[in-house]
This record gives C-alpha cells, structure tokens and sequence, in this order.
C-alpha cells in the first residue's frame, strides 16, 4: 500500500510546485513592472541633476504614505475574491471588487484634500531648498495618481484572487511602456512635448496609473468574466462588504502606511538631514535596487496569498500550509541569489545611475555601496517574511501582523537607527541601515512562528453567510486545478 503511496505523494507535490510557479510567475511580472515604474523614474530624473535625484524619492514616498493606506484596505479584496471562488461562490468576487473601486474613489478625494499639506512637510524634512522645491513640485502631480492606483490594486487583487494574473501582468505591462514614453517625452521635451523636468516623471505616472485602471475595469466587464462572475450588475456599494473589506483590509492599511511613514523618516529624516546630500543620493540608489528585489519576492507572496485563500475556501488548510512551504523556498533562494549579485557587483551597480561628471561620484558609490552590502544580507530574511505574512493575508490573519509591523517598525528603524546615529556616528548613514536590517531579520522569525502556530485555521471570513450553490468551476488560466482539488495525502 505503501507502494503505491507514494508515487501519487510525489505527483501531488510536482504539481502543487508546478501550480505555485505558474500562478508566480506573472504576479512576479506584475510586482517587478511596478518596481519597474519608479525605477525608470528615477533614472531619468538622474539625469536631471543631484537636487532631482535627492528629492524624487522622499516625494514619492511621503505622498506613498497615504496610498499605502488605501492599496493596504483594498488588498482584502483577493482574500475575498479567493476565499468566494474556493467556495465557489463567484458572484462574491466581483462584488468585493467593485466595493474596493469605491474606496478608492474615496482615497482620490482625501488626496486632493491633503495637496495643501505638503508644503509645510516638505519644510520638516529640512533639506536644501533646491531639493524640497524639487519634491513639491513632484509630490504635488504624484497626489493625482492616488485614485487610479488605488483602484487598480483593487482589481488587480480581483483578478489574483481569481486566479487570472496574467490580466494584471499585460495591464501592468502596458502601463509602463505609457509611462517609459511619457517620461522621455515630457522630462526632456521630445517630440514636441514641454520639457517638463521632475514634473514630467509625476505626469507620465499619472497618465499610466489612470490608463491600467481604465484597463482592467474594462476587462473585468468582458462577457468572458461577466458570464461566470456578474460583474456587471456587482457594481452598486454595500455596505456590509465594504465593513468586510476593512475588517481585514484596514490593519493591514495602516501597517502599510506606518511602514512607509516609517522609511520616509529613515530615508528623508535619518540619512538626509543627518548625513547630507550624498548620503541622501546613496540612500535613494541602493533603495532602488532593494525596490527591484523585493517586487519580485512580493509577486510570489500574492500569488501564496491567493492560493492560500482558495485552498481555505475549500475547506483545505493543509494544502494551504503546502503551498506557503513552496513559496517559502522559492522566495528565499531567489534572494539568496540577489544578496550574491549586490555584495559582488555592488560598486558596478552603483556606478550605472551616476554620470562621470556628478559631483563627489565616489563618495556616492562608496557609501552606497556599503548600503547594499547590508541589504545583502537581510534580504535573504525579507523573502521568507513577505511570503509568511501574504499566506496569512490569504487566511485573513491581518490584525496580529500589522501590530507587529507597526510596533517593530518604530522601535527598531527609528528608535534603534536615531540610537545607532547617536552612540556611533563615525558608521555614517550605514549605522541607521543596520539597524533596519535588525528589524527585517526579526520580523521575518515572527511572521513565519504565526503561520506555523497561529490561529488564522479557525478564521471565518463568511460566517454570517449563508453557504453558496456547487457551480461547475472554469478552467483556469493556469494549471492548478487539480493540485486544488487535491486532498490531503491520505485521500489519494
């Protein structure tokens, strides 16, 4: 009996690898492209001089600060999405995202509201008044891209939940070849466009945020996904849906915006205005490679946290647990290998967003090269950690991580990098990087002692409901259907 075991123990595993890698794989594009997105950014507003290349980070991240509130509360939607289709209650899938396209018109509103607030933020950060003037004006644009953005990851996570990533890969795709071609237009006045400078990089954002979300609305209402999922008559706000959303959304909202409130201040308050303009360049350098690394690994999350919803909604929590083992090790030989390349080719790396006539080169590279060392070596910790708290997204455990998150964050990159700063300042901007991989290497052993022994298997997101009718599922687009079918090992 043995015998014949364990062939189907080994076809099983094949192909619940198989099912996790094909379901990766274009989340991992659509996560990348994003980073992608900011990466181009950037490098064409190198070109525009240092005060460009300090300020376009910390802009960008304290307007981010709000939009990781709204993406954080709309995220919910592929817990919703992938618990409804493992129950095989679709109709609930759109009617979740629909819901999350209304908060985000909501967050457009609060953003606009907050336009006259950045002035005096600005003015806290301290940094030279070439720079700040250089983060109004690109921080003033970016707010406009709230909406858009929200709402994008609202449908996106629709269509993750769903198992359909690829539709958020071309969308994403798509939206950075808008905005590859705006910037060149518009920084630099091409094709007869104004040159536009930093103002040009918030714009071609602008356009391609607004442009993926037009995009996906306009799929989603396709007779191909409206036949199995109403999508067209879901529209309408509920309020009962939307208390769901943020029942499981807002911690996790909240977490991000502390997060990102948190690295504003460790770039734009710990490195700039205590170590200067170059550290600042260097700091914002090697966050662009950390941007381009974590992407990736976060893609592999999603696509955990969407199969860990399915397989619960389906009433399988050890197949769940299979699939966070699975994403665990992908995530963590991927950036095991990324930690090789930057601690190798740091120096190289670096050196590729600096023209040989910048002011003080070397000591940029040098310093962030060093940054990138430490980044190195964390991120092989930051891989399995995004993968663990996606997993427990899935099962919609937020609360407990987002307390922690918050928590940690505080204590350890500014309480313990101002401290860093303070008993050894002779480490420069290194000491407070340091101690942001502290934090990283802790959170990490935490998220993954929840998913092994915490209570997210007795979480009832639809207790309140009544069970929905058995319908046939669709063929997904990727090969998963029968790894999810699977049951545990004794029932094959």
């Amino acid at each position: 009996m043995n015998e014949s075991i364990e062939p189907k123990l080994s076809s099983q595993r094949s192909n619940e690898l198989r099912a996790v890698v094909a379901m990766s794989i274009p989340i991992v594009v659509t996560t990348a492209s994003r980073a992608l997105m900011s990466f181009v950014d950037f490098y064409m507003v190198t070109k525009l001089g240092e005060e460009s290349m300090a300020a376009i980070v910390p802009a960008g991240m304290t307007v981010f600060i709000y939009i990781a509130l709204g993406m954080g509360c709309v995220m919910a939607v592929s817990t919703f999405a992938s618990q409804s289709l493992g129950r095989e209650n679709f109709r609930e899938c759109s009617a979740y995202a629909w819901q999350g396209v209304w908060l985000a018109l909501v967050f457009a509103l609060g953003g606009l509201a907050l336009a006259p607030a950045l002035r005096p933020v600005f003015a806290l950060y301290g940094h030279a008044p070439g720079v700040a003037h250089q983060e109004l004006i690109y921080a003033r644009i970016i707010l406009l891209s709230v909406g858009p953005t929200v709402g994008a990851v609202a449908l996106a996570s629709f269509f993750n939940g769903i198992h359909k990533p690829r539709v958020t890969m071309f969308s994403a795709l798509e939206a950075n070849v808008i905005n590859v071609v705006l910037n060149y237009c518009l920084i630099f006045g091409k094709f007869g466009f104004p040159e536009m400078g930093i103002a040009g990089a918030a714009w071609g954002t602008v356009a391609a945020t607004a442009y993926r979300v037009i995009r996906l609305a306009v799929t989603m209402c396709l007779p191909r996904y409206h036949e199995k999922f109403a999508c067209r008559h879901t529209w309408r706000w509920s309020r009962q849906r939307i208390v769901g959303l943020l029942r499981v959304g807002a911690p996790q909202g909240f977490q991000w915006l502390s997060d990102v409130l948190v690295w504003s201040l460790f770039v734009g308050w710990l490195i700039g205005t205590k170590f200067g303009t170059t550290a600042l360049a260097a700091s914002n350098i090697a966050w662009q490679f950390m941007g381009l690394a974590f992407m990736p690994a976060l893609g592999v999350g999603h696509a955990v946290s969407a199969m860990v919803g399915r397989a619960i909604g389906q009433g399988n929590p050890a197949l769940a647990r299979r699939f966070v083992n699975i994403g665990v090790a992908i995530t963590t030989l991927y950036m095991f290998a990324v930690a090789v390349i930057y601690f190798v080719g740091r120096d190289w790396l670096v050196a590729q967003f600096l023209s040989p006539d910048v002011a003080n080169r070397a000591e940029v590279i040098a310093a962030a090269g060093a940054l990138l060392v430490c980044a190195a070596v964390f991120q092989v910790f930051d891989g399995a950690g995004m993968t663990y708290v996606s997993a427990l997204r899935g099962a919609g455990d937020t609360a407990w991580p987002a307390g922690m998150f918050i928590i940690s964050h505080w204590v350890m990159v500014i309480g313990g990098g101002w401290t860093i700063i303070y008993l050894f300042p002779q480490w420069g901007p290194l000491g407070p990087w340091i101690a942001a991989a502290g934090l990283i290497i802790v959170t990490a052993l935490l998220l993954g002692w929840r998913w092994m022994y915490g209570p997210w298997e007795k979480i009832q997101l639809f207790k309140h409901e009544e069970p929905a009718a058995s319908q046939a599922l669709e063929q997904p687009d990727e090969p998963d259907a029968e790894v999810i079918a699977a049951d545990t090992p004794a029932a094959t």
